[in-house]
């Protein structure tokens, strides 16, 4: 299979992502073990509910690459403005779920396993906030679509499937990250 040139640049970015993150993630899982004393600590049950979310809004972005491989424009749309609230969503049940955290009394000094869900909870919300901004890119870019034709269509679905590939890897990222945060909660 071909790459087109967003597919292949946003393919760097995840390669480059995905040590980032795993970095971080064995950084944070050689503190857990060396750290004796941990403040203990519900995980908020917002994520739950949040991780779901994500997982619809993946399902609601292959339903419009559906449409648009088939050219129904008014349904793409719709599915790509779906997948854009869901992504608000999430992230604005993550704001709830930190500030869930600091009433429980978890600081980022204070509690290096809180610190891991602030920092983890940051940096993947603001990468997927990259993406609902993408999303929106494309929502408005698709009005184009009416008029331009099937080329058009084509430049637009080379989009799409970049960053669809970008959203399903955030939504994998999450459910990674969201497993070693809450073994790190039980454990504490």
């Amino acid at each position: 299979m071909k790459l087109s040139l967003p597919q292949l640049g946003i393919t760097i970015v995840l390669v480059s992502l995905t040590f980032f993150f795993a970095a971080l993630l064995l950084a944070f899982g050689l503190r857990v073990q060396t750290e004796a004393i941990w403040q203990r600590f519900q995980i908020p049950s917002l994520l739950w509910l949040g991780t779901a979310i994500l997982i619809l809004s993946s399902i609601a972005l292959e339903a419009a690459r559906y449409a648009l491989r088939r050219a129904l424009l008014v349904v793409y749309r719709g599915r790509v403005r779906i997948t854009f609230a869901l992504g608000i969503l999430f992230l604005g049940m993550q704001c709830v779920s930190a500030a869930d955290l600091i009433r429980q009394g978890v600081a980022v000094a204070s509690n290096p396993r809180g610190s891991a869900f602030y920092i983890f909870m940051g940096i993947h919300g603001v990468h997927l906030l990259a993406g609902v901004f993408w999303l929106s890119w494309l929502w408005k870019s698709s009005d184009l679509l009416f008029r331009g034709g099937e080329q058009a269509i084509r430049g637009h679905r080379r989009h799409l499937d970049a960053a669809t590939l970008f959203w399903h890897f955030m939504g994998i990222l999450w459910i990674v990250m969201f497993w070693f945060l809450r073994q790190w909660a039980i454990e504490s």
